[in-house]
């Protein structure tokens, strides 16, 4: 079976390896038990939603509030990514989220590019991009920062910016100017949308100018989102085995990732949060293909729509397409 290459929904916080919490947690000075730690960082089957999901963010968020933390995670991630075989991938993470120890989002982010850049040079076999993301339900202060702040390290290292958190709990609207103002400064953007199975947000995603959409799954119960989807090209970016977990679907075969790429509407594979939902993409692709058979050229063909989407300059896009 085909081996999943490209991961453009990949969250750095909920993607840290269990030896990295464990050792960031004792430099920390809060050591923490294997079995503890595990405990709190992986998403039990039973669990109930998105809120609850993202109760699993805690352990993380604390033992990522020094320089060293920071550099040390985005090295491992980018590391492993590599030597699981992928060639491309956008790492997002919401800087504000770091600032506890007094850190400002600045240094935040530095210390995510350093590691980056480290582990590229390391592995040069992988191409790491960095996503900023803004949160639903942070102070207006601090998400306004994400934009100059991606504009600052627009080719640095960082490629563009999101909106995460908790959908549906604040109108999308209300960050319409963040968008607005990177979309003023050719910042791209994508956006977690329909995660929770509201088409509206899908819709009004696309209206803000993202060019592609997380999960996305809402888009199925309108006919005019979907083609709105199909007409624009908007890369939709499924993680499966997430929406598991948060109950969007119940049943792998009940996703409508299927059905979007039936439809001719872009569709790549991710893992979302590798610890927190326990997987890899290798899992993510197991998982589809016994849901669905894709044939490895169906696979394939939505790696090169995940490389079509991803936020690079042409001439790097084709090169990572020859790859394939």
């Amino acid at each position: 079976m085909y081996q999943g290459k490209v991961d453009l929904h990949l969250h750095l916080d909920g993607s840290l390896s269990e030896q990295v919490v464990f050792d960031l947690a004792k430099r920390g000075g809060f050591p923490m038990s294997m079995e503890e730690i595990c405990h709190s960082i992986y998403v039990p089957d039973d669990c109930n939603d998105l809120v609850e999901y993202l109760q699993r963010f805690e352990l993380p968020t604390r033992v990522l509030q020094t320089e060293y933390a920071l550099e040390v995670s985005a090295y491992e991630l980018v590391s492993r990514l590599a030597d699981q075989g992928l060639i491309c991938a956008e790492i997002r993470f919401a800087p504000q989220l770091h600032t506890r120890a007094g850190l400002t989002q600045r240094e935040v982010l530095q210390s995510v590019l350093n590691g980056v850049k480290q582990a590229q040079q390391d592995h040069p076999s992988i191409r790491a991009g960095v996503l900023l993301c803004a949160l639903i339900g942070s102070s207006w202060e601090v998400n306004e920062q994400i934009v100059p702040l991606a504009a600052e390290f627009m080719g640095q290292g960082v490629v563009g910016i999101d909106l995460a958190g908790a959908e549906g709990t604040v109108p999308l609207e209300s960050y319409a100017p963040i968008f607005e103002e990177a979309h003023r400064q050719q910042i791209p953007f994508t956006l977690h949308a329909g995660e929770r199975g509201d088409p509206e947000n899908v819709r009004k995603a696309v209206e803000l100018g993202a060019r592609r959409v997380g999960h996305g799954c809402g888009a199925i119960r309108s006919e005019a989102c979907m083609e709105l989807l199909r007409r624009e090209k908007i890369l939709v970016e499924a993680c499966v085995v997430s929406n598991l977990h948060t109950k969007i679907v119940l049943d792998p075969k009940a996703h409508p990732m299927a059905e979007f790429f039936r439809r001719g509407i872009p569709v790549s594979i991710n893992t979302d949060n590798m610890t927190c939902s326990n997987t890899t993409l290798q899992r993510e692709h197991q998982v589809v293909y016994d849901a669905f058979g894709f044939s490895d050229e169906e696979f394939r063909q939505m790696d090169a729509y995940a490389i079509g989407g991803a936020f690079l300059p042409e001439a790097e896009k084709q090169a990572l397409l020859a790859r394939l």
